[in-house]
């Protein structure tokens, strides 16, 4: 007598059914085979599909949350009228651009009120804020601005070594071009004071040479140049 399979299955992980299923659509057209392809790949497509979505609404989320707290910020330091209130701003936030701006902005005014030797530090403590707020280059510019002022206070001071914290600022290469050519320019102008014009026409060369050909500063270096005629043809040192 014949054996009955009929009640008999196909042992784990044989594919045969596969086969007749992939013989059967040998001649599907389109719509049949994206059947074929959906049915067997769904949970990874619906996977995946969530993955992307999740991806995107977290993004869209981070996106608008910091928008908003950047307007929230930026009206916080608005807000702020005096001293006391910039210096408490600076002090919460002190890893953002605008906690630089908040002691700058401090300074600025003790400079203006000649005390030179707090605005100093004042000025210290902003080009500190800006290298915590990261590199971009005006945070960077900040910082260099409020080096080269603070050095400028201290000159104002009489603190010795101010020149040295000015000439810093003209020998650096990565300094916005203005703040260096005015570093250039303030030490021809203390050279030219203390009568070395040596010094001086160092750096006024030293402007030509660094700077660009229209560079803001070129005025005001032909001005003083015009009216030092020791710096058109200077002495020659002293042999010692």
């Amino acid at each position: 007598m014949p054996e009955d399979r009929s009640n008999k299955q196909p042992p784990a992980g044989d594919d045969r059914n596969l086969v007749v299923v992939d013989e059967d659509f040998v001649n599907a057209d389109t719509e049949d085979r994206l059947w074929l392809f959906w049915e067997r790949n769904k949970d990874v497509i619906v996977k995946a599909t969530f993955a992307v979505v999740v991806g995107i609404l977290a993004f869209l989320a981070y996106f608008f949350w910091n928008e908003s707290r950047r307007e929230a910020l930026g009206e916080e330091f608005t807000a702020c009228q005096d001293e006391a209130a910039r210096r408490a701003f600076a002090g919460r936030h002190p890893g953002e651009a605008l906690a630089a701006v908040a002691l700058t902005d401090v300074a600025d005014d003790l400079k203006k009120a000649g005390k030179f030797a707090d605005a100093a530090k004042a000025y210290d403590e902003a080009n500190r804020l800006a290298g915590l707020a990261g590199k971009a280059p005006a945070v960077a510019a900040l910082g260099t601005r409020a080096r080269l002022y603070a050095a400028l206070c201290r000159l104002e001071a009489g603190e010795a070594g101010a020149d040295k914290a000015i000439a810093a600022v003209a020998d650096d290469a990565n300094a916005p071009e203005t703040l260096r050519g005015f570093a250039m320019l303030t030490l021809a102008n203390l050279a030219v004071a203390k009568g070395d014009a040596a010094e001086a026409t160092k750096w006024l060369n030293a402007m030509d040479k660094k700077l660009r050909a229209g560079h803001v500063w070129k005025s005001d270096k032909e001005a003083l140049v015009q009216s030092e005629p020791a710096l058109i043809a200077p002495a020659a040192p002293t042999a010692k």
